[in-house]
């Protein structure tokens, strides 16, 4: 089927002649209803994962929409304009007898929730963040603030499952093992904590490969801790990883062997406070393993699809969590570039700011000493 194209016979617009580029604005408004068609095939991708769809068609095979919709459970109207949508946009291929079936990448990307690549809980984010735009349209006209409890449960469920198909494959066997002596260290015992745990996933993971480790988690958020402490006794390690709502700035314990902050730093009210009670926490030998997000020194030098993405999530997430919780003016999601985060590390007296890794396009793993 041929793509329909904008095309700049439309009359021109009244003003002075020559002040508006037609071609200009025909380009841009053929990339603006390509931007409009993504954000639909987003929101396509949450519902194909929400629903199973993409997960019985990567693990089942091709079908009609009729047949997908009976082996998932879902009404057929609804699956066939899905499935034409996404076959549209190129995800799904269909036959000459109206089988659809998802090709080797979307299935990999999409279809395999356990899977290396998976990036189904991207789409998922989204629309779970736009559930609280009028919320954020306040912040814009107010200044005002939108607390985590606002936030739908979706976005909540979406990151537990991120972190848990994510940390699993990654916080033990690669990232301890590349701190010199962490493995020997935790076998031994000690005491860890993170910051901003989420579900505890990351603390379950090395109570479970470091038996004689005494673990605390940190998190503002009540649905976290709650689901952070059910996931601990189901993983049969409460009675040594303990959750808590307090504020780690002020009730991180001294002597740690290890303290986490994945993806969080950023969200701290004032991270470089949070950095020093951090430096002071930790042992002689103890060790600080910081992910954080690959901002920019300089605002757009790397300006494209990714950091579109991540500006926007801040936009909707972060900047309005901050300002609740009572920043002045909140990083953000961005707002931490390197030369910025080496320079409150060194502030808050670590001597050692070693980049370990780069898990993902978004993210650095850090190795921190005192």
């Amino acid at each position: 089927m041929n793509q329909p194209t904008l095309t700049s016979e439309a009359q021109q617009p009244p003003g002075p002649p020559g002040q508006l580029d037609m071609s200009a604005l025909m380009a841009f408004m053929q990339r603006f209803v390509g931007d409009v068609s993504a954000a639909g095939v987003v929101v396509m991708c949450a519902l194909g994962s929400r629903l199973g769809l993409f997960a019985d068609l990567a693990r089942s095979g091709p079908a009609t929409a009729g047949e997908l919709a009976r082996r998932t459970g879902n009404h057929e109207r609804y699956v066939r304009e899905w499935a034409l949508a996404l076959a549209s946009a190129g995800y799904l291929s269909r036959d000459a007898e109206g089988r659809y079936a998802l090709p080797p990448g979307p299935a990999a990307a999409l279809g395999d929730e356990n899977g290396p690549f998976y990036m189904g809980d991207m789409a998922r984010l989204m629309p779970a963040l736009s559930a609280v735009l009028d919320g954020v349209i306040e912040g814009f006209r107010t200044g005002s603030g939108l607390h985590p409890e606002e936030y739908p449960a979706e976005l909540f469920e979406t990151i537990w499952h991120k972190d848990a198909n994510r940390l699993g494959k990654v916080l033990v066997p690669q990232w301890v093992v590349a701190v010199d002596g962490l493995t020997e260290q935790l076998t031994v015992g000690g005491r860890v904590a993170q910051v901003h745990c989420g579900d505890g996933r990351a603390l379950i993971l090395l109570a479970q490969a470091f038996p004689k480790l005494q673990l605390v988690g940190y998190d503002p958020v009540e649905i976290n801790v709650r689901r952070a402490r059910a996931e601990a006794a189901a993983a049969g390690v409460a009675d040594r990883v303990r959750f808590s709502t307090a504020d780690p700035a002020e009730d991180l314990h001294d002597g740690l062997a290890l303290v986490l902050a994945i993806d969080v730093l950023h969200e701290a009210p004032d991270p470089a406070a949070l950095l020093r009670r951090i430096h002071d926490s930790l042992q002689s030998h103890g060790v600080f393993l910081l992910l954080a997000t690959n901002g920019e020194d300089v605002p757009l030098a790397s300006a494209g699809p990714v950091s579109s993405m991540l500006y926007a999530i801040s936009t909707l997430q972060h900047v309005p969590q901050g300002l609740a919780a009572g920043a002045a003016d909140p990083a953000g999601l961005m707002g931490l570039p390197p030369a910025l985060l080496h320079r409150l590390c060194e502030e808050a007296g670590f001597t050692t700011v070693e980049k370990l890794m780069e898990p993902s396009p978004f993210n650095t793993l850090y190795e921190l000493r005192a």
